[in-house]
């Protein structure tokens, strides 16, 4: 008896910012996929690329051990299933279905949860530009340039309740924080931490061309020039590597 097709469920990355950051190789992965799943489920987003093939919700978080998915408990469940059953349904009909993600999945993903709970299909990853290489490619320095003996980059969440910072601090190397909500109590924080005079550079809007944006100062002298409230897509680099 001949075996029925398997499908193939893939995470990729449409890059950071505009769309032509996505790589070829994602691209190609996505012009050739059935079915989708998009954060919001927005079929105007990639309108381009989907070409009018159904679009399902991914929505933030689902199947995360930590789940950050912004619904109640029983909401959360509810999705968590249509979502299964749309993959598996799909899957077993031999088709390609792509969640398309921003940025690059590995660094801080909100889909990373699918890998998981979808192991038994053999699930793929196309990785592409994130913020961080984006903000790199603007501050236009090596991120692992600076004193002998203190190079490296730590990547972590900029939260004043995050213990490792304090532990980094003492290092001497650089670190770069992701998803400050609170600027100012966050750069307080430093300051309680880190010499006044350490290097700090914001990078905001990391791949949007018409948007990206760098200030560059000091942790004593940052917040006298951040005249506006800054966007919640952008990078906090502090450390070794700037000076």
């Amino acid at each position: 008896m001949k075996q029925s097709k398997k499908g193939q469920l893939t995470i990729v990355s449409a890059g950071v910012g505009d769309l032509d950051n996505i790589t070829l190789k994602a691209y190609k992965t996505i012009k050739e996929a059935d079915i989708f799943f998009t954060m919001q489920g927005d079929e105007e987003e990639y309108k381009e690329l989907t070409e009018g093939k159904p679009i399902h919700k991914a929505g933030h978080a689902f199947f995360m051990k930590e789940s950050d998915t912004r619904m109640n408990e029983e909401e959360t469940k509810e999705e968590e299933q249509r979502i299964r059953t749309t993959v598996r349904e799909a899957y077993n009909k031999g088709q390609k279905i792509v969640i398309i993600d921003n940025g690059d999945s590995t660094v801080f993903g909100p889909q990373m949860g699918f890998i998981t709970e979808f192991k038994d299909l053999n699930p793929k990853i196309i990785p592409g530009i994130s913020s961080f290489n984006a903000a790199n490619a603007l501050l236009q320095k090596s991120i692992i340039a600076g004193e002998k003996d203190l190079t490296g980059v730590t990547l972590t969440i900029g939260k004043v309740e995050n213990k490792l910072i304090e532990k980094l601090a003492k290092t001497g190397s650089t670190v770069v924080f992701f998803m400050i909500k609170d600027f100012e109590e966050f750069i307080n924080h430093l300051l309680s931490l880190y010499p006044a005079d350490t290097a700090i550079a914001i990078v905001s809007k990391a791949g949007y061309k018409d948007e990206e944006n760098t200030i560059t100062a000091t942790l004593e002298t940052i917040q006298s020039k951040v005249s506006e409230e800054l966007p919640f897509y952008k990078l906090v680099y502090v450390g070794n590597f700037l000076k």
